[in-house]
């Protein structure tokens, strides 16, 4: 908040000492309004806020929450998360959904709908707080979810770094949505769910763990993709676990990507 009224005051205090020197006469040495230098100026002065946003950082408040379960037997999660780095593990207890720590904050909506806890997160924006308008505070998330409960996740991630661990976790249901991003994701060693991975220029790495079955189609442009064919045999158009059909876990996934570099072991 104070690095958006801090331009604003640079700015209508520019504009009104340029109005004021008008209204008084002065002149350029060429003969020109002086008001004429505004627009000049405004942008050399936005240029210089641009660079010191590259090469300094502010440093965000760290806000600790939880988000408590209501009750619920199963939730569906929607996470966003922009320019930062982001990690979800297991850890809440057993009367949350969720707890963290959440570097600038954490704007969050919780609704309950019959036994289901619908959750979303988004980091908390000030007016103005763009990734390219002056010096930027990065975004460092570490969230705990619950174990025991059925969850559909889906992460929408910006130009993030992330760490995702979902190995001993009951997920349903996981879509990813990631833009120029570093992420590692572990899917969970149990169940049988689905998983639909959008990439455009990121970079993935998918483990399967030991015991969970997987068929993976794959959609890409210009990608690096490298899978263990060991274990995930190319069947035709995708590569499937030989006992795919039958297994007790197993996972079901798409991979969508541009100009991505996915490895998938």
């Amino acid at each position: 908040m104070r690095r958006n009224q801090l331009v604003w005051g640079v700015a209508l205090l520019l504009f009104g000492g340029l109005m004021l020197a008008n209204e008084m006469g002065f002149r350029l040495p060429n003969g020109k309004a002086i008001m004429e230098l505004f627009w000049p100026i405004l942008l050399i002065g936005a240029g210089a806020w641009v660079l010191v946003g590259v090469f300094f950082r502010s440093n965000a408040e760290t806000e600790n929450a939880s988000i408590d379960l209501q009750g619920a037997s199963s939730a569906d999660v929607r996470v966003n998360h922009g320019a930062g780095e982001l990690k979800i593990h297991s850890g809440a207890n057993a009367s949350e959904l969720a707890h963290g720590s959440f570097s600038g904050g954490l704007d969050h909506k919780a609704n309950r709908n019959g036994d289901r806890l619908e959750v979303k997160m988004r980091p908390v924006n000030d007016f103005l707080s763009f990734p390219f308008f002056g010096p930027n505070s990065q975004i460092d998330w570490d969230v705990a979810l619950n174990a025991n409960i059925p969850i559909a996740l889906k992460l929408n991630l910006g130009a993030n770094k992330s760490d995702i661990d979902l190995s001993d976790m009951n997920i349903t249901d996981l879509d990813l949505d990631t833009g120029a991003s570093d992420t590692k994701i572990i899917l969970p060693a149990r169940g049988r769910f689905h998983a639909d991975l959008d990439l455009g220029a990121a970079s993935l790495e998918v483990t399967v763990p030991e015991g969970l079955s997987a068929r993976i189609r794959t959609s890409m442009g210009a990608a690096d993709f490298k899978i263990n064919e060991s274990r995930f045999p190319r069947n035709g158009s995708y590569y499937q676990s030989p006992d795919f059909d039958s297994a007790a876990n197993s996972v079901d996934m798409t991979i969508d990507a541009g100009a991505a570099s996915i490895r998938v072991k």
